[in-house]
C-alpha cells in the first residue's frame, strides 16, 4: 500500500509513560478554509478504517462492526461489544484484503474498548488525539460500516461530554451512526481520532455518542497476545429463574429478559426516578417463530404538552401551560439473533405521537436494536 510521508512521526507520551507513534502517514491536516470540503480528511483516513466480521463457533457470521488501525503491524481498536463472545473473527480492509484476528491485546468492557491484533506490515493506521482537548462545537467525521454498508462517511460536531448513571464518559455528537458503525473512528478535521463510535440515543434525533480517545492509550501498553475466545462479555446480572439483565446500546435502558420455553418476557428496569413506584412500564411478550421471536411491545408512560391557542378556547386554560398525559401504546416487536454476548431485533412504529389524542401518526417503520449483557 503507498503512503506518502507528510510530516515525521510524532511522539505522543501518554500518562502511563508510553511513547506511541500514532501517525498515519498519509494524513494531512487540512486547513480551516479546507473544512467544507471533506473529501481529502476521508480519502487519507478511510484505508485505516476496517470492518469487523464476528463469527461463532461453527465459523458463521453473527455480527459486523467497525475498526480503526493504531500502528503499522496491525493493531486495531473497535468496542469491546463487538468482540465480546466471539469464537473467530475477520477485518476487511478498504482495498479489499483480508486479515483473520490473532487474538486479543487488551479488553476494557467497562469502557467498551479492545484492541485486536492482525498480522500485517506497513499497514495505514490513524492519529489519536487526546479528547480532553476537544471542545463542544468543532466539526467531527465518522468512517463505519452501519448495517454492513461499508466505509460509510458521516459529519456532525462535537455535541457535548457527559457521564452516565454508571460514571461512564462519552462524547456526545451529531455525526449521524447506526448498527454496524460501532467501534468506527470519530475523527477531527485534522484526521485524529477523538473517540471510538459506540452507540446512539434511539430517543431522539443525531444523540450519538463515542469513547473518548484518551482511554485507548493504556490498552496500548498490552503485548502479550489472547485467544479471541477469551473475552467474555461481563456476567450476567441474574436474578434467579433464568433473568437477566440487557443494556440497549440504542437507548441505554436496562431490560430485564426472561425466557420460558418457547416465550420471552421483556421489561424496562431502570426506570428514572421521577417514574419509580408509578404505573409507568414497558413490557414485551414474545413467542418463537422458527428463527426468531415475534410479540408485541406495551407501554404505559407519561407525555407531557404545552396547551395550545385551542385549547384556551376550549378549555380556558392559559397558552403555555404543561400538562401531562399518560399513554398506553403497543407495536410489534421481534428478536431476530439471540446469543450468550448480544441480543438484536426491531420494533416497528411511528416515531411521532400526539400526545393529547395517546396516537402515534407519520409514517411507521421497523427501527433496529442492539442489546448487550449489562
Amino acid at each position: 500500500m503507498r503512503v506518502q510521508p507528510s510530516r515525521r512521526l510524532r511522539v505522543l507520551r501518554g500518562a502511563y509513560g508510553l511513547a506511541l507513534c500514532l501517525s498515519f502517514g498519509s494524513v494531512s491536516p487540512l486547513r480551516a478554509e479546507q473544512a467544507s470540503d471533506l473529501s481529502p480528511l476521508v480519502k487519507s483516513s478511510i484505508d485505516a478504517v476496517v470492518l469487523v466480521v464476528v463469527s461463532d463457533a461453527s465459523g458463521k457470521p453473527i455480527l459486523e462492526g467497525s475498526g480503526f488501525l493504531v500502528s503499522a503491524d496491525g493493531r486495531i481498536v473497535t468496542n469491546h461489544h463487538v468482540i465480546a463472545g466471539a469464537a473467530s473473527a475477520t477485518v476487511k480492509l478498504n482495498n479489499g484484503a483480508f486479515f483473520p484476528v490473532e487474538g486479543v491485546l487488551a479488553d476494557d468492557a467497562d469502557h467498551d474498548l479492545a484492541v485486536v491484533k492482525v498480522a500485517g506490515k506497513n499497514l495505514p493506521y490513524l492519529n489519536l488525539e487526546d479528547s480532553d482537548t476537544v471542545a463542544a462545537g468543532q466539526h467531527v467525521l465518522a468512517i463505519g460500516s452501519p448495517l454492513g454498508l461499508e466505509n460509510s462517511v458521516s459529519d456532525g460536531i462535537v455535541s457535548g461530554f457527559r457521564k452516565d448513571a454508571k460514571g461512564t464518559n462519552w462524547i456526545q455528537t451529531t455525526a449521524p451512526a447506526s448498527h454496524g458503525n460501532s467501534g468506527g473512528p470519530l475523527l477531527l478535521m485534522d484526521g485524529k481520532v477523538i473517540g471510538v463510535v459506540a452507540w446512539k440515543e434511539g430517543a431522539g434525533e443525531n444523540l450519538n455518542f463515542a469513547v473518548p480517545s484518551k482511554l485507548i492509550g493504556p490498552l496500548l501498553l498490552n503485548s502479550s497476545i489472547q485467544a479471541l475466545g477469551t473475552v467474555k462479555v461481563s456476567s450476567p446480572a441474574a436474578l434467579g429463574n433464568g433473568e437477566t439483565i440487557w443494556t440497549s446500546m440504542t437507548s441505554g435502558r436496562d431490560y430485564k429478559v426472561r425466557i420460558d420455553g418457547d416465550y420471552i418476557y421483556v421489561e424496562w428496569v431502570n426506570l428514572p426516578p421521577a417514574l419509580q413506584g408509578t404505573m409507568a412500564f414497558v413490557r414485551s411478550e414474545l413467542k418463537k417463530d422458527g428463527d426468531k421471536w415475534v410479540g408485541k411491545s406495551r407501554s404505559n408512560l407519561p407525555y407531557t404538552f404545552k396547551s395550545s391557542y385551542m385549547d384556551f378556547w376550549k378549555t380556558g386554560q392559559q397558552m403555555g401551560t404543561e400538562n401531562v398525559n399518560w399513554c398506553t401504546l403497543e407495536g410489534d416487536f421481534e428478536i431476530d439473533k439471540m446469543s450468550d454476548a448480544r441480543i438484536e431485533g426491531r420494533t416497528y412504529g411511528s416515531k411521532s405521537l400526539d400526545v393529547k389524542k395517546c396516537k402515534q401518526h407519520g409514517k411507521p417503520e421497523w427501527q433496529s436494536f442492539v442489546w448487550i449483557l449489562k
